[in-house]
């Protein structure tokens, strides 16, 4: 019950204040002047874009919003009209007026009609916002393809995120952590479609979770609070095999909105790779080419239900229940061609793995938001989930010396339990400070139970070191303050964050237990000036940590590979990063300008420290080596030219030098990499609407070898139906299909080449229809990023 204090505590506090209202009121007609019924008018917040509420127009064109005073945007959507956006600046009046909005049909050349979008990108100074419905290439994609196209991020083979060249990156759902993010897999099985906007935050302030040292990458969900009944449903197939479909609805009545999503896919993923490995040591040496493929499938469902109920028009609260359940077969072959020390065939062998994998996850949220007198704000949630997981796998392998064949399986069964509770409130002083504090819990319990066995011809061995149980216990208690106020053109954001960490793994076997607990400080503050209205400067600094992770801790490994292994290791200690940027912010008519430069200090700096073994077996284990100097320097351009013409590009520049020590080898190395992503948009809505996106990321150094570039093209096609009821899109992904992964590794005792295509073109085609709901796009021209006309203030 302790779990509940904050809830319980902010509810009691319902009648401390009496709330403040605003009454927004205005009337919409047509270009002559008649009134316009059933108009959706919206409201969104002017911070984060955040869709809030709406109503419909009444019978007399005349709408009225109730809402607590702050800042908006105000949109009126109806098919095949539009009227300007307007922006509400915060006011102590209590009733704004509108007036009367004329609504225009959509303007034409040579009757075809050329609008635009909302930008894909929108930028800010703490965070880029990437709207993933306005990128074509985003069409029937998973969260990991989605995140693939946004600058500075890049994904590995295997699924791994990493933002501007660092693979320790903080990913939430809606501000919070989630079981659909919880691992790589987990992250490629939540569909694109379900996704609203991703923000990039790469250097987060005390009022985020101190957790990654790269920064933060929060996934905002879809939402929908239009009054009435509506919803989206949405089919797609493609190649390699990929069928689906999801459906969302939602009915708002009064004050309660219920929202329910469904989505369900099957999907093929073949993958290839070939790796040349030398092995040389004082007692043996041998070389051998592998030659892997892979065919993985699955059938992968995702639900969630909820609501919203406004207790009254400043106290809300809300409630979800999500679920997911996946049931993969994949099949693994490995032929090992084994060469002499020239390089001739002399014998090989065959590994073949059948695996099947079975995952189900509950969650469930619960949240509170009070908005007082004053003009605080109250916020408080908590969140479970229980993710479960089952790999049994199945090897068979045989021998061009032998007709005898090895038998062997394996099961691995992980149950996750996940507890957050987080209460943040934030009070306003002055006329443009705010203070802000808040706490946060944070219970997570792993438990893993592996089993091995190798048949000897009469019955099972189960070798003691591959049958095990590991727990692995974190618990994370933090607390944090920070106050902002904003002189003219300069603004001050300073905050610290406490954080106590308590870390604890056993092992069963051997009852190896090992204990940690560490209690940090993470300061933060932000300098911001606004040189003129289009331009603003700003200096950050903020310092985080990277915790090691479960399978980085776990001395157990997986045997799909039985010539090449990676294995935790207990005694591993958290990172910490000190993280200074300087950016500059400028608008104009036709785009927007970001740039940064940054700088980040790492120590305990964990490194994949690659040696064979006398089993003959090369091992893969992350130690705590070294320290981390990296500076870099990103930069992204959004222009419009002409308004049906949009060109994006992303650039990331960083050197990184990393010393340290393993054993007695002195490690030392320097690496120079950048990355690139860009795209031209070209948008004729009742003819076409197309997008070629080209992603590059250039060779960089590692520990003890180097990975090679990749490149790669998209493509993606849409156009509107049915009076822009409905969307049919087909993307391209790797149109050339040059998405090759390629690494070299080289050691005195190992010397390696590997490349690979884990995921090849693939061509997806996606029909959505919308009924109730207009699609969620300004009919005016939105490349531009500076509204041209002047927020709007009683």
């Amino acid at each position: 019950m302790k779990y509940f204090f904050f809830l319980f505590l902010t509810i009691s506090l319902n009648n401390s204040f009496s709330q403040e209202n605003l009454t927004i009121t205005g009337k919409v007609i047509d270009v002559n002047k008649q009134p316009l019924a059933y108009v959706t008018v919206q409201y969104t917040s002017s911070q984060d874009s955040t869709l809030i509420g709406g109503e419909i127009t009444d019978e007399d064109g005349k709408f009225s919003l109730k809402i607590p005073t702050g800042k908006y945007s105000i949109t009126f959507r109806l098919t095949g009209l539009f009227a300007d956006t307007i922006h509400i600046k915060e006011s102590d009046k209590e009733k704004i007026d509108l007036g009367v909005i004329q609504m225009r049909a959509i303007a034409s050349l040579e009757n075809i009609e050329i609008v635009g979008q909302q930008s894909t990108m929108e930028f800010q100074l703490d965070k880029r916002v990437f709207n993933v419905g306005t990128d074509l290439n985003n069409q029937g994609a998973n969260a990991t393809q989605i995140l693939e196209n946004i600058p500075s991020v890049t994904v590995d083979a295997d699924g791994n995120v990493s933002l501007r060249g660092n693979s320790n990156v903080r990913i939430l759902i809606d501000g919070k952590l989630s079981g659909f993010t919880s691992s790589a897999e987990a992250l490629q099985q939540l569909q694109g479609d379900n996704i609203e906007k991703i923000e990039v935050i790469t250097n987060a302030s005390a009022r985020y979770d101190a957790e990654g040292e790269a920064g933060i990458i929060n996934i905002i969900l879809k939402k929908n609070k239009t009054k009435g009944f509506n919803g989206t449903v949405a089919l797609k197939g493609g190649y390699f095999p990929l069928i689906g479909g999801d459906i969302r609805l939602n009915y708002k009545k009064g004050k309660v909105n219920f929202y329910t999503t469904y989505s369900i896919n099957y999907a093929h993923n073949p993958g290839y790779s070939t790796t040349y490995q030398s092995l040389t040591n004082k007692d043996t040496s041998f070389t051998y080419i592998q030659n892997y493929r892979q065919l993985e499938k699955g059938l992968n469902h995702y639900a969630t239900v909820g609501f919203d109920y406004d207790i009254n028009e400043f106290n809300t609260l809300s409630a979800s229940i999500g679920i997911k359940s996946n049931n993969n077969g994949s099949n693994y072959y490995r032929l090992y061609e084994n060469l002499d020390n020239n390089d001739s065939l002399f014998g090989y062998s065959n590994r073949l793995e059948y695996q099947k994998r079975y995952t189900d996850m509950l969650e469930a949220a619960l949240s509170y938001n009070k908005s007082f007198k004053n003009k605080a704000q109250w916020d408080t949630s908590i969140k479970w989930f229980n993710n479960q997981n089952i790999t049994k796998s199945d090897y068979t392998e045989s021998f061009s010396d032998s007709s005898s064949e090895n038998l062997q399986f394996s099961q691995i069964n992980t149950d996750e339990q996940n507890l957050t509770a987080q209460t943040d409130f934030s009070l306003p002083f002055a006329k443009t400070g705010k203070f802000e504090t808040g706490g946060r819990t944070q219970f997570r319990q792993m438990i893993n139970q592996i089993q091995f066995g190798d048949w000897n011809g009469i019955n099972w061995d189960y070798p003691s070191i591959y049958n095990d149980r590991y727990n692995y216990d974190e618990a994370v208690y933090a607390a944090y303050a920070m106050a902002s106020n904003t002189w003219n053109k300069f603004s001050l954001q300073v905050g610290v964050r406490a954080e106590f960490t308590q870390i604890t793994t056993l092992q069963k076997s051997n009852f190896f237990k090992n204990k940690q607990s560490f209690i940090d400080l993470f300061p933060s503050a932000a300098i911001s000036y606004k040189t003129t209205k289009n331009q603003t400067l700003q200096l950050s600094y903020s310092r985080r940590i990277s915790r090691p992770g479960q399978w980085n801790l776990m001395p157990y490994m997986r045997f799909g590979d039985n010539r090449e292994r990676m294995v935790g290791n207990p005694y591993l200690k958290p990172e910490y990063t000190n993280s200074l940027e300087a950016g500059i912010l400028q608008n104009w008519k036709s785009g927007t300008f970001l740039g940064t430069i940054y700088y980040r200090f790492t120590s305990n700096k964990i490194e994949r420290i690659t040696s064979f073994a006398a089993d003959e077996i090369i091992y893969i284990t992350p130690y705590n080596i070294a320290f981390k100097n990296a500076i870099g320097a990103e930069f992204n351009i959004t222009y419009t030219p002409i308004n049906w013409l949009r060109l994006n590009t992303g650039f990331n520049f960083y050197n990184e030098e990393i010393k340290g020590q393993f054993d007695t080898i002195h490690i030392q190395r320097s690496n120079f990499t950048w990355t690139n992503r860009s795209s031209i948009s070209f948008s004729f809505p009742k003819i076409i609407k197309a997008q070629i996106a080209f992603n590059y990321q250039a060779p960089s150094v590692r520990a003890q070898g180097k990975s090679l570039a990749v490149y790669y093209f998209d493509l993606g096609f849409s156009r509107d139906l049915f009076k822009g009821n409905a969307t049919i899109a087909l993307n391209i992904r790797d149109l050339l299909n040059t998405r090759a992964w390629r690494s070299m590794t080289n050691t005195p005792e190992i010397y390696s080449r590997t490349e690979g295509h884990w995921r090849q073109r693939s061509i997806v085609l996606v029909f959505t229809y919308r009924f109730n709901q207009t699609k969620k796009n300004t009919a005016k021209n939105d490349f531009n990023i500076i509204d041209e006309r002047d927020s709007f203030q009683e």
